[in-house]
């Protein structure tokens, strides 16, 4: 059996990788992206301020060039989100539903949906509480609520 792979930090893309099967979290401040069932989900984690926002947002922008992009944002490991956090999740959304894609958002931390609810966010990104079932375009269950589309408003 080998050992773990430690986390190495891309500072060229400013994301982690880490092996699968890995027990240590990453590190605050990280947004980790992979592709499931041609979805994009992103992970961010822990304390989301305007300093993650400035070393993430090229990142996060480039994976909304896709034509149509399907992502999925997942809140879940996040336990502090400030403003800048919350204007780059709205701008995110924004681009993704201009290029014909969908955004959802993952949320189940009580703080979290309290501030989206407080500053009227919770209307416009629609967080859910857990990841939706992941299924590639045209397959099995794809447009039938696999993914909860965001709406333009």
């Amino acid at each position: 059996m080998r050992a773990p792979m430690a986390p190495q930090m891309d500072d060229s893309a400013h994301t982690l990788t880490c092996a699968v099967g890995t027990e240590e979290p990453p590190p605050a401040g990280t947004v980790l992206s992979r592709t499931d069932g041609g979805y994009t989900v992103v992970e961010l984690h822990g304390e989301i301020d305007l300093a993650v926002v400035l070393a993430t947002t090229p990142q996060l922008y480039a994976l909304t060039t896709a034509p149509a992009p399907r992502l999925v944002a997942d809140l879940r490991p996040v336990s502090f989100i400030d403003c800048s956090g919350l204007a780059l999740l709205v701008d995110i959304r924004a681009r993704v539903l201009a290029g014909g894609g969908t955004f959802t958002l993952v949320c189940a931390d009580p703080r979290v949906l309290r501030l989206l609810r407080i500053t009227g966010l919770a209307a416009v990104l629609a967080p859910v509480p857990g990841l939706p079932e992941l299924s590639a375009p045209g397959a099995a269950g794809a447009g039938q609520g696999a993914m909860r589309e965001g709406r333009k408003t």
